[in-house]
């Protein structure tokens, strides 16, 4: 492969790709991340020679997923066992998905709402009292900083 074909590989031009080969200049972490990425290089092989040259080709389809989407272990297992289910079990959770968002859409369930009422304060010492209501108040601090950052698109 010549330097013109490698640099196009990488989104690079070739007169960097010769700077490295010279020493006159150090590729960025995000360069070697492309180049890893694009070849199927191990990163610890690029940077000091330690370790096999590439890494192991995935054993199957979802391997290949996970690698490239850096899929955590419970990530993994979720779409596992759910490309594994039959298609009617798929259809029952994607249907009970849009009847929980239907429900939150519609405004009949309040989401940062308590699932129980209140509970009955009477026989309750003040300090008891104060920390529910400290936690409710903290509760509803922490639903409004959230509902304020995804506002602002944090």
């Amino acid at each position: 492969m010549t330097q013109t074909e490698f640099a196009k590989r990488i989104g690079s031009m070739q007169n960097t790709i010769t700077r490295y080969e010279t020493n006159n200049r150090n590729p960025s972490a995000s360069v070697i991340a492309l180049i890893c990425r694009e070849f199927n290089v191990n990163e610890e092989w690029l940077k000091t020679g330690a370790g096999e040259m590439f890494k192991a080709a995935p054993s199957s389809a979802l391997d290949a997923l996970a690698e490239e989407y850096k899929l955590s272990a419970a990530s993994y297992v979720m779409v596992e066992k759910f490309v594994n289910l039959k298609p009617e079990a798929q259809e029952a959770i994607f249907n009970y998905l849009r009847e929980v968002v239907a429900a939150f859409q519609s405004g009949e369930v309040e989401p940062e709402a308590p699932a129980v009422p209140a509970a009955d304060l009477r026989g309750l010492s003040i300090d008891e009292k104060v920390a529910l209501y400290r936690s409710e108040l903290e509760r509803e601090e922490k639903a409004e900083g959230s509902s304020e950052a995804s506002r602002h698109g944090a």
